[in-house]
C-alpha cells in the first residue's frame, strides 16, 4: 500500500468517527484531513464518499440486522448499492427530546413503511422514500443534488423527480409554495405520490413508530424489481 493510500485510509477512518458526532461526509473529510495533516490536502488525496461509507460500515455503525458489517452492500447489485447509500444515516443522531426515533435512518425506515402500507407495489416511490434523506449525510447544504449524483444509474427518472420535488410538496402542504409552482405541481401526473412522500416524513409525529429494518426494506424493493422483471419477460415472450 502506497503512502497516499495509507494517508487516505487514515483520513477516511477519522472522517467516519467525525460523522458519528454530526455533520456530513463532505465536512467530515475536510476536517479529518486538516486534523491529521495539519495542512491543506488536495481533493485528489482525500478519501471519496464511498471510502468514508465503507469505513463507517467497518466501524459497525450499521443496521443491527446486517451480519456482514455492511461491506457486502458496497459491492452487490443495484439494491445493495441503494442500501449502501442509505446505511450511513444510522450515524445521524436525533434530539431525543423531539424524536421517538434515535437516528435519521430510523425516521427514513418509518417513512418507507408508511409509504409501503399505502403504495405496496410502487417500487419507484418506495425507492424515493428510502433515498430522499440520504444526501444529508453526503453534503448537508446540497443534500438533494448529492444523493441524485450518488444514485445516478440506480434509479429511474420518475424516482429522481419524486426526490427532487419532495421539498416542494412539503412547501405545498405548509402553504408556503408560490402560485405558479403550486399549479405546476398539482398538474403533474405524480402529484398524489409526491404528496404521500412529503406526508410520510411525519410518520413518527403521528404515532407510527414501528418500522422494518433496512435489510427488510431493501428486500421489498428487490422483490418488486424481480416481479417487474418477470412481467417484462412474460410480455416479451407474448410478442
Amino acid at each position: 500500500m502506497s503512502h497516499h493510500e495509507k494517508k487516505r485510509g487514515r483520513i477516511a477512518a477519522e472522517a467516519a468517527r467525525r460523522l458519528v458526532r454530526g455533520g456530513d461526509i463532505r465536512r467530515s473529510r475536510i476536517g479529518a484531513a486538516r486534523r491529521l495533516s495539519r495542512e491543506w490536502v488536495p481533493e485528489n488525496e482525500l478519501p471519496s464518499s464511498t471510502d468514508v461509507t465503507r469505513e463507517l460500515s467497518r466501524q459497525r455503525l450499521v443496521d443491527d440486522d446486517d451480519r456482514s458489517g455492511g461491506l457486502t452492500a458496497l459491492i452487490g447489485d443495484r439494491f445493495d448499492k441503494i442500501a449502501a447509500l442509505v446505511r450511513p444515516l444510522a450515524a445521524v443522531r436525533l434530539d431525543a427530546t423531539r424524536h421517538h426515533a434515535a437516528t435519521l435512518l430510523d425516521v427514513t425506515l418509518l417513512s418507507f413503511k408508511y409509504v409501503e402500507q399505502r403504495r405496496p407495489f410502487d417500487e419507484e416511490l418506495l425507492t424515493a422514500s428510502l433515498l430522499v434523506e440520504a444526501g444529508r449525510v453526503i453534503d448537508r447544504r446540497r443534500a438533494v443534488e448529492a444523493i441524485l449524483n450518488a444514485a445516478a444509474g440506480l434509479v429511474t427518472p420518475r424516482t429522481v423527480w419524486l426526490i427532487e420535488m419532495r421539498n416542494t410538496a412539503t412547501a405545498y402542504s405548509d402553504g408556503t409554495l408560490g402560485h405558479r409552482a403550486r399549479h405546476r405541481l398539482v398538474a403533474h401526473a405524480d402529484f398524489d405520490d409526491v404528496m404521500l412522500l412529503a406526508e410520510a416524513v411525519r410518520a413518527e409525529e403521528i404515532g407510527e413508530i414501528d418500522h422494518m429494518s433496512l435489510d427488510e426494506a431493501v428486500a421489498v424493493l428487490r422483490a418488486l424489481g424481480s416481479a417487474y422483471g418477470d412481467a417484462q419477460s412474460h410480455d416479451t415472450r407474448n410478442y
